[in-house]
């Protein structure tokens, strides 16, 4: 062996070590993420759950926001968990998962937050001419990360719990997503918000994250990308109202429509 491929080979022996004790990290500072939020959040789960619950494969919000949400049948719900942002906000994920064995091939979630009591803030999303679905307007938009670097720049970040947690139901985590998002104000105060996530592996692309951005712009492939990202994303679930009975308005269920 040349001394130039016993270097390269030193080299590559080198990286795989360090992305290996980066991602022992990254599950390390997530765990214990996880496990702050789930005891810090117990009672405010507790009373979200009053109002938001999975029950005859339709995920039923009463309150703030107020409707219904069927996810596909193509996803498998695995449990919801609280989290907590910054000790700034808080509230709770539910969790949906398409997979093969353990291998998560899509994630859809559904994500009600509010900013936690004494918080001076409010969410300032503009959602003028934004489309009006189950009578609430919905903001879009899509982009793809690196899940180890996103929880060490933001380790008290809602992520930060939500991969332990598919981690304790026996699934393996696949580093680099792209991610669909809609998001809508749940309340006249501004106090709270819905986000429904669909999210999928980067690898299933063809590409890889360096194709997606250039200094912090999308790329050309990136944009195509997302285009039918966001048509997968918004079959993936309907919305409907409520009725006075708090029951789903059957004859009423409709998907975001598309932004491209």
């Amino acid at each position: 062996m040349s001394q130039k491929t016993t270097m390269r080979h030193l080299i590559e022996k080198f990286e795989h070590r360090k992305r290996q004790a980066s991602i022992l990290a990254f599950i390390v500072v997530a765990w214990i993420c996880f496990l702050l939020s789930s005891s810090t959040n117990l009672l405010a789960a507790n009373a979200a759950s009053k109002h938001q619950f999975f029950e005859d494969g339709v995920l039923i919000s009463l309150q703030e926001p107020s409707l219904a949400i069927d996810v596909d049948d193509a996803f498998t719900f695995v449990g919801r968990h609280p989290f907590t942002i910054r000790d700034v906000a808080a509230g709770e994920r539910f969790i949906f998962v398409d997979s093969e064995g353990d291998v998560i091939l899509r994630l859809f979630i559904v994500q009600f937050e509010g900013f936690l009591p004494g918080i001076d803030n409010f969410y300032r999303y503009n959602l003028t001419e934004s489309p009006v679905v189950a009578n609430y307007p919905f903001r879009s938009n899509g982009y793809a990360f690196d899940i180890v670097e996103a929880v060490a720049a933001n380790p008290k970040s809602e992520s930060a719990a939500t991969y332990p947690f598919l981690q304790s139901k026996g699934y393996s985590i696949p580093a680099h997503w792209m991610m669909w998002r809609s998001l809508t104000i749940a309340d006249q105060a501004r106090k709270k918000e819905m986000i429904l996530f669909y999210v999928e592996n980067v690898d299933s692309s063809g590409l890889s994250l360096d194709d997606f951005y250039e200094q912090d712009a999308a790329t050309a492939a990136w944009i195509r990308i997302q285009k039918d990202l966001e048509l997968r994303a918004n079959n993936s679930f309907q919305l409907t109202e409520l009725n006075e009975n708090g029951e789903p308005n059957a004859s009423a269920w409709s998907s975001i429509p598309s932004r491209f």
